[in-house]
């Protein structure tokens, strides 16, 4: 099955750009990986995981028209390259067959499952928006964000493989149980990456995050624990304007001294431990092993 050949029209080639410029593909993984540790046919489940990677690129390209992302995976960005109007319809189409694809499987339910991950996508969003550039944002504020953006998919797939494959009540809310905390953990490793990783294999700039006053868990975490002077002083790098290479390598110095990547990277280890634990339910077999090694490749990952 190839949605994208079977009713792309105009738009088919510009949304091939978007899947084959890489990406992990860590959703449609955990879809296909749950199904079989809920002993689902493939056929079905790979349905759910298509239109689950598409919603996910459909929420990349939005994305990129709010931030104005340039560069994503060492390539261009569409926004960059067809413009803001064009980006948004494709991400409007691509959500649409996604859901449509769904829908063909016949059963309420998916579609209620992943209608309400959607809405749940939207509101992380606009919560970051509301908490752009406020210094002062809780931890509790800053997992809201990241379980609307980022764990909601990741749960919802979990949850579709599941229903789909007709598992008992208490693998559902197992499986479920995983890919939320796997979304928190992959995440938090996400904005640890921002800071300390390397710009080649990123495949974008680091310090991105910053440089759009989206202030993620290791800064904010260092942010707390600070010294009044020293938030004085952060504060005012920050409202300078475009933050340079030189100020950045100075806040990260900074979140050095506080520890903040060990500190983030041990949440993400204690969420990813705890997803861990949910697949208890499920019996042992070679696909909740490979859900388990997702686990180290999230909390280990350079990407």
């Amino acid at each position: 099955m190839n949605i994208l050949e079977t009713r792309g029209g105009n738009l088919r080639c510009p949304a091939e750009v978007l899947f084959r410029t890489g990406g992990k593909r860590l959703r449609p993984a955990l879809v296909l990986l749950a199904s079989r540790a809920t002993g689902g046919q493939s056929g079905g489940a790979i349905r759910l995981a298509a239109a689950v990677e598409m919603i996910h690129g459909a929420s990349l390209l939005h994305d990129d028209v709010l931030d104005g992302t340039t560069v994503r995976r060492g390539a261009q960005t569409l926004n960059s390259t067809h413009g803001n109007h064009f980006t948004v319809l494709l991400g409007d189409w691509l959500l649409c067959q996604a859901l449509l694809a769904i829908a063909e499987l016949g059963q309420v339910e998916l579609l209620q499952v992943i209608s309400a991950a959607v809405a749940d996508m939207t509101n992380g969003q606009i919560l970051e928006a509301n908490l752009q550039g406020q210094l002062d944002v809780a931890t509790d504020q800053y997992l809201e964000v990241v379980e609307g953006k980022t764990a909601a998919l990741m749960a919802a797939g979990c949850r579709l493989a599941a229903l789909l494959s007709g598992a008992p009540q208490d693998q559902v809310e197992a499986l479920t149980e995983f890919g939320g905390k796997l979304g928190l953990a992959f995440q938090i490793v996400d904005d640890v990456l921002d800071y300390w990783g390397d710009a080649s294999v990123l495949g974008k700039p680091t310090g991105s995050d910053l440089r759009e006053r989206k202030y993620t868990l290791p800064f904010l975490d260092a942010f707390r624990r600070s010294q009044p002077h020293e938030q004085t002083k952060i504060r005012a790098l920050l409202s300078n304007g475009k933050l340079d290479n030189g100020g950045l390598l100075e806040v990260v110095e900074w979140m050095e001294g506080y520890q903040a990547r060990e500190r983030a990277l041990g949440m993400a280890v204690d969420f990813a431990n705890q997803a861990r634990a949910a697949l208890s339910p499920l019996p042992p077999s070679p696909a909740r092993e490979s859900l388990e090694q997702l686990l180290a490749y999230i909390t280990e990952r350079e990407r």
